[in-house]
């Protein structure tokens, strides 16, 4: 969390620099080894000792030298462009790192819910083997896979009904660690200065969760799961 709040900054303006350098290198590489550009042992990259590497004889090096140099600029183009909202994203890095380090409770929201997500699907799975196994098979000639006889068995409708309520309640359990989090977020975000600590923003978090927007969670999760149903038939 530390070097998140104090050197999220290097760590993005260090990383444009090496792709920018890394591109202009590398083009640099393209046009020598194409003959565009040439190097003396006087120039100034001669003087530093640095060897540009051989390539094997291509007639596209310049073509490629060219293109490099020009992702170069583009890339350098985009960062000026947008250089105050690559400023706000690193600022927004430094709250994060504030907002973990003053709530690590956090930290085990995703874990428990992982947890809980993990036992519906190995639950699910198992209800599933089951059914299936309930169902009758039969052999399509000398193929060696099978298919089911009857398409109306009751134990077919009822791993239908497993597959749905799964993905619903997936999808739910995963729209409540999200909503969880950010209303933890914003709990710890608007608390009152006066105050020394929060108490517990997390449970905060859940009891909003369960207490005012479980409704539209449930709505929003039945949607998805809806959508990834219709997938999975099709």
């Amino acid at each position: 969390m530390f070097f998140l709040r104090c050197f999220a900054g290097c760590f993005v303006w260090v990383s444009f620099i090496l792709i920018i350098g890394t591109l202009l290198g590398l083009a640099i590489v393209f046009l020598f080894n194409g003959g565009a550009i040439r190097i003396s042992r006087d120039s100034f990259i001669g003087n530093m000792g640095i060897s540009i590497p051989k390539l094997p004889t291509s007639k596209y090096y310049n073509i490629f030298g060219y293109i490099t140099f020009g992702f170069a600029a583009f890339i350098l183009l985009l960062v000026l462009c947008c250089c105050g909202r690559i400023r706000l994203a690193v600022a927004l890095c430094g709250i994060a790192g504030k907002f973990i380090a003053q709530t690590c409770q956090i930290i085990f929201v995703p874990i428990i819910m992982g947890f809980f997500v993990l036992a519906l699907w190995v639950a699910a799975i198992i209800s599933m083997v089951c059914l299936i196994g309930t169902t009758t098979f039969v052999v399509n000639g000398n193929d060696v896979f099978t298919s089911i006889q009857s398409y109306t068995s009751s134990s077919l409708g009822y791993f239908y009904y497993t597959v749905f309520g799964t993905l619903w309640l997936n999808a739910l359990l995963l729209a409540i660690t999200v909503f969880v989090i950010a209303a933890t977020c914003a709990v710890w975000y608007f608390h009152k200065s006066g105050r020394d600590q929060l108490d517990s923003p997390v449970c905060s978090g859940f009891y909003m969760t369960f207490r005012h927007h479980f409704g539209s969670l449930s709505f929003g999760s039945l949607i998805m799961a809806i959508i990834q149903f219709v997938q999975f038939i099709f």
